[in-house]
Formats: structure tokens, sequence, C-alpha cells
């Protein structure tokens, strides 16, 4: 059998000592040349960052905008990132499971993703379609980064909130041992009560330009295990002036957090 999502990014995590994960996320009014150059770019700051980052996270919305030549492009970066560079597919998919099923093989079979993020509105069904993959990761989208994120996530259900409740669910249909969850540095406080009610890895998005709090989200997320959560920046090292020096910075930040935990 194939060696397991997690199991890889631990192997990583330890590589390069960095729980670091860059976005992928390309603006066409920032990066001439279109899905090529957006692939060009791309490349550019995988082969910068590479020693610094444990994983690549494009979001399939900024591929996506460019048309099939996005979709492409997004294939051409994948393919051409070094063996083992493993890479988060932020789809954020979620159906019923016979579209499920399509979306899972979509990203798995044709694109080559390593993992990818789902939503959980559909039930255990829908998450088994991507779950059955199960040398693959599924990252559970929890408690967002955005400020709407409290407008149902915080709803009371079952007698907590309906955060807490997504994550039981994301722990009933760990089997494989290939589901973690999604949860913004916006909201330490929430990560913290999601790491007390869940043992699952974590996918913390949001430092840099959404604000988030990298410190304390980290020290509530991590429990020692070097998949215990990967910390997403997107925009803070792709457009800076030496996107190699911006993540050198982000993983020592994220050392001295877990050597001082």
């Amino acid at each position: 059998m194939a060696e397991g999502f997690f199991d890889r990014l631990r192997g990583v995590a330890r590589e390069r000592d960095s729980v670091l994960c860059v976005g992928l996320d390309p603006e066409p009014e920032r990066i001439p040349g279109g899905a090529a150059g957006a692939a060009r770019f791309c490349a550019g700051v995988i082969e910068q960052t590479a020693e610094f980052a444990a994983a690549y996270k494009p979001n399939s919305a900024f591929w996506e905008q460019y048309g099939p030549d996005g979709w492409k492009a997004l294939l051409e970066v994948r393919q051409g990132a070094a063996a083992g560079t493993l890479f988060i597919f932020d789809a954020k998919r979620a159906d019923v499971g016979h579209t499920s099923a399509a979306y899972a093989r979509a990203a798995f079979d044709a694109l080559g993703m390593d993992a990818v993020t789902v939503h959980a509105y559909h039930g255990a069904d829908s998450l088994a379609e991507f779950t059955g993959h199960v040398d693959r990761g599924v990252y559970v989208v929890c408690r967002t980064s955005n400020p709407g994120a409290a407008d149902l996530q915080h709803l009371e259900a079952g007698g907590r909130p309906l955060y807490l409740q997504v994550a039981a669910l994301a722990g009933r249909v760990n089997a494989a041992g290939n589901v973690g969850l999604v949860a913004g540095t916006t909201a330490p406080a929430e990560v913290a009560e999601l790491r007390a009610a869940s043992s699952l890895p974590f996918l913390l998005p949001g430092i840099g330009a959404q604000g988030g709090d990298l410190e304390a989200s980290l020290r509530a997320a991590w429990n020692g295990d070097p998949a215990a959560c990967l910390v997403n920046a997107s925009r803070s090292v792709l457009y800076a002036a030496d996107p190699g020096a911006e993540a050198k910075a982000l993983r020592e930040r994220m050392r001295a957090v877990v050597a001082a935990a």
C-alpha cells in the first residue's frame, strides 16, 4: 500500500524542520503573461522556497480564472515540481456522493494532488468519496478565517458550536487516518478549542494579508506530531521581494514557537 499523506508530510516536515505551507494563488493583475506567466512565476516561487516549506497549497479559484489554460498551467506546475513535493488542492469541494467522487478523481487522479480541502455540509457519505483515497489527505473546512465565519459556524448545534460538530464528524470518517481540519489563524481561541476536542492534523490559513496570529494559533494547534499543523502563507510569500527570504523568516518564527512548546 502507498504511504499515506500525513506520513509523507511528517517526513518532509522533519527533513526541512518546517510546518510552513506556501499558497500558490496567482493574480493576473500582478503577474504578466496569462496562465503561462502564472505557471512560470509559481514554479519560481517553489524553487526559491523549497528548502523552507513543507507543502504548497494552490487555490483552485486562482487557476480557474484563467479558463482552460489555467488548469493546464496548474498541472504544469504540479508535474514540474521536484519529486516528493507535497501539494494541497484548496478546492473546498462538496456535493452528493456521486458528484464528490468525480471531484475526488479530478483532484487526485487528473491533477495528481496529494491532499484536498472539502466542506462537510453534505455529511459523511460525501466525505467518504474523498477519504476512500486512502493515500491522499482530506482537510475538512471547520472554522474559517474570514469575518463571516461566525454567521453559521458558531451557531449552536446539539449543545455545541457547529465547528465542533464538524470536527467530530471529521474524526468519525477518519478510518484511514487521512483526515485533517482547516482552522483559521484569525481565531486562535477557536483553534485551541478545536485542539482540545480533536487530535486531527490542522491546516491553519490566514496569516499575512488576513492578519492572523501565527504564534498564538501555532501554540494552540501544536501537539508534538510533525504533521500536527501546517501554517499557510500565500500573498505574503508569493509577492515578497524575496520569497525565499520571507519563507525562511516565517519558518524561523514557527520553529521558535514549536521549540518553546
